[in-house]
């Protein structure tokens, strides 16, 4: 009989939780079920966010991938443009060296060639007084000696 008395006891016990306890637990349980199912509708509106603020940026990335490709082909342009420039300026420095090069040159020859002469005239000058001086030497030699003769002709034709 004391199992009847525990068993009633348990069974009462029961109604008694169920009485009191069904409108608790049942919107405890409701309001989880409310709750979870608030939870996972904010997480997929959360998660629709998400996805369409990673498809503006996606957007945005591939704008910005194009920019920086045009700003890349841009400045290939400026630096082929700015290459070319370089060198047209380089050829016209060459050619403005080679022109100078050339007049330098000209002048040199020009002033080696006016020094040639210079210095011919000069040496023959020098020679040509040293010829004339032999010469008059030597006229002066043959007058004297021809004079010499002469006189000595007539003394002894006199004698």
């Amino acid at each position: 009989m004391d199992f009847i008395w525990k068993v009633l006891n348990v069974v009462v016990l029961g109604a008694i939780i169920y009485k009191f306890a069904k409108k608790p637990l049942g919107n405890a349980l409701n309001n989880s079920a409310e709750s979870a199912k608030k939870l996972i509708r904010d997480a997929r509106d959360a998660e629709e966010n998400l996805k369409a603020e990673l498809n503006e940026m996606r957007g945005k990335i591939a704008g910005l991938e194009k920019e920086a490709e045009q700003m890349v082909k841009n400045a290939k342009e400026d630096a082929q443009i700015e290459k070319e420039r370089i060198i047209e300026e380089g050829k016209h420095e060459i050619e403005r060296m080679k022109r100078q090069a050339s007049f330098a040159l000209e002048q040199e020859r020009r002033k080696a060639e006016a020094d040639i002469r210079h210095w011919v005239s000069e040496e023959s000058i020098s020679i040509a007084e040293k010829e004339l001086k032999q010469e008059m030497n030597q006229n002066q030699q043959n007058k004297l000696a021809t004079k010499y003769m002469d006189e000595l002709n007539r003394t002894k034709g006199a004698a």
